[in-house]
């Protein structure tokens, strides 16, 4: 009767341990075990801070506008400074002409449990992906020089928002994100 409560005692020490590894990745734990080639990828993930998800703006042009809509083009280039890869769930942006909030644009939407929209985008240790998003807008009649600067190619757009972005693994899982503000 003796050796079974022993038994529970250290399955139970070793679920807390490990419930303290993944409930706490960045408590300090991460110094009792060693970061070499050996050491489980998934293990590395929990244990690893997270780097921000670096941000380039391509710029923005105007591909089409009529007296009722015009289509906005945008290039981000997002870099992953990390030794994992990250999800970029979603970036949604407000789009300002010549200082004037005169839209939205949106690209993917932000992970709820499962993956299941194609607009995820896993971007792998080290690497760079260039997304380009395309929003479209309507000329709501309230801002006439707004729309003629469009039209003539004058307009000095400013692109304002966040992206979402996650390290989600079999051990754990993060979200975060990131603001910008781009001319």
């Amino acid at each position: 009767m003796d050796k079974k409560i022993l038994v529970y005692v250290a399955i139970g020490v070793l679920v807390a341990i490990l419930a303290l590894v993944v409930v706490l990745p960045n408590s300090g734990l991460n110094n009792f075990v060693s970061h070499n080639s050996n050491t489980p990828s998934a293990l590395t993930s929990a244990l690893s801070e997270v780097k921000p998800l670096e941000m380039n703006y391509n710029g923005s042009s105007v591909l089409s506008v009529t007296n009722r809509v015009a289509t906005i083009e945008t290039k981000f280039n997002l870099t992953n400074p990390n030794d994992d890869t990250l999800i970029i769930e979603m970036l949604s942006y407000d789009i300002y002409v010549n200082g004037v909030s005169i839209g939205h644009g949106q690209y993917g939407e932000k992970y709820e449990g499962a993956s299941d929209s194609s607009t995820y985008l896993p971007l792998t240790q080290h690497n760079s992906e260039i997304i380009t998003n395309q929003a479209q807008l309507t000329n709501d009649g309230n801002n006439p020089q707004i729309w003629s600067a469009l039209q003539s190619g004058t307009a000095q757009i400013r692109i304002n928002g966040t992206t979402y972005y996650s390290t989600h693994s079999p051990l754990a899982g993060q979200a975060y994100s990131k603001d910008f503000d781009f001319k």
